[in-house]
């Protein structure tokens, strides 16, 4: 049989076509995605501007955040009850931080009952935590990074779908507080003091 006397039907040959521009369109979106024309994440902003030039030095455009050193980390549930005893305004953010060791104290009351509280020394570091609002997941925080005096958590999570009802899941770490001027808490930003 000839090439022009082969009998095809139409449908088919629409159909590889078909196939063959999507492979093509996969291959092009994996090769932008391999290329990096995804893009890179959105870095934090600065909430507010600074009120003079030095009071702020501005990281050079592109800069990535530095990794902060974590000195001790914690983590376990936490009763919904006591989360009054967290910092003032920081009640039902996402993610917070303790600078001073009486607060401290006594969240650890809470958080970890009939336990002593570590020593943090507060002049040198800050405590930051991160805890469940919506779900109980078991949290973990695996690295805390600081960009032009803002700082963001970064952990790790499980993921379910029970509401929280009478305990959170939280972790806590120390920081170094030197040069940070803002933590980052979902969309909100809490000043450092």
């Amino acid at each position: 049989m000839y090439y022009h006397e082969r009998a095809e039907n139409p449908a088919q040959g629409g159909t590889r076509m078909m196939k063959a521009a999507m492979r093509r369109v996969v291959a092009l979106a994996v090769l932008g995605y391999l290329s990096g024309v995804a893009g890179q994440p959105a870095l934090a902003k600065e909430p507010v501007p600074p009120k003079s030039k030095g009071e702020t030095k501005a990281a050079p455009a592109g800069a990535l955040p530095a990794n902060l050193s974590i000195v001790n980390k914690w983590d376990g549930d936490y009763p919904v009850s006591a989360l009054k005893k967290l910092p003032r305004g920081q009640q039902k953010t996402v993610a917070g931080y303790i600078g001073d060791g009486s607060t401290f104290a006594d969240v650890w009351k809470s958080f970890k009952p009939g336990e002593k509280a570590p020593k943090v020394d507060f002049k040198k570091n800050l405590v930051v935590f991160t805890r469940n609002v919506k779900f109980y997941n078991r949290k973990a925080i695996t690295k805390v990074t600081l960009l032009e005096g803002i700082l963001e958590i970064q952990g790790i999570e499980t993921v379910t779908s029970v509401p929280v009802t009478n305990k959170v899941a939280m972790a806590m770490a120390e920081v170094p507080r030197q040069g940070v001027k803002t933590l980052r808490a979902g969309d909100k930003f809490i000043p450092v003091k």
